[in-house]
C-alpha cells in the first residue's frame, strides 16, 4: 500500500507555485528599486537573479520532456529532492553565466543612464532658471551702488 501525501494533493506543488510568485515579485521590486535609485550594483544583482530564475524554468521544462525510467519510484520526497537539486544546479550554472544577465545589464544600464541624464538636464535647467533671478537682483544692486559712488563728490 502506497501512502503519498494527503489525499491527491501534492504539497510541493503549492510550495512551488508560491515560490515562483514570490521570486517574480521580488525580482520586479528589486529591478524597480535599482532603476529608481540609479544603483547599477543592484541592477546587476537583479539581472543575475533573472538569469538564475530563467535557467531554472528552462531546465524544468527540458527535464519534463524526458520520459520516466521507472527505476526509482516517484514519491513526494523524491520530488522535493529533485527540485532542490535542480535549483542548486541552476544557481551554480547562473554564477558562471550564459550571457543573458550581461546583455540585460548593458541594455538596462544604458536606459538608466539616459533616464538620469534627461532628469539631470531638467534639474540643471530648473536650477539655472531659479539662479538667474537672484543674479539679476545682484546686478541691480551693484548698479545702484555704482550710481551712488558716481554721485559722491571726489576730491
Amino acid at each position: 500500500m502506497k501512502i503519498d501525501g494527503f489525499g491527491q494533493i501534492n504539497p510541493t506543488d503549492a510550495i512551488k507555485a508560491n515560490k515562483a510568485n514570490t521570486e517574480a515579485t521580488e525580482f520586479e521590486s528589486i529591478l524597480k528599486k535599482a532603476f529608481d535609485d540609479g544603483d547599477k550594483k543592484k541592477l546587476k544583482e537583479a539581472c543575475d537573479e533573472f538569469e538564475s530564475v530563467m535557467l531554472q524554468i528552462l531546465y524544468k521544462q527540458m527535464k519534463a520532456t524526458v520520459p520516466e525510467s521507472g527505476l526509482v519510484e516517484k514519491s513526494s520526497a523524491r520530488n522535493i529532492f529533485e527540485d532542490m537539486l535542480d535549483e542548486t544546479l541552476m544557481k551554480n550554472s547562473s554564477q558562471r553565466g550564459v550571457g543573458i544577465s550581461e546583455m540585460m545589464y548593458k541594455q538596462l544600464s544604458a536606459k538608466m543612464d539616459k533616464a538620469y541624464k534627461i532628469e539631470t538636464v531638467k534639474e540643471n535647467a530648473e536650477t539655472q532658471v531659479d539662479s538667474t533671478k537672484p543674479a539679476e537682483e545682484d546686478t541691480d544692486l551693484t548698479l545702484e551702488e555704482n550710481a551712488e559712488s558716481d554721485t559722491t563728490p571726489t576730491m
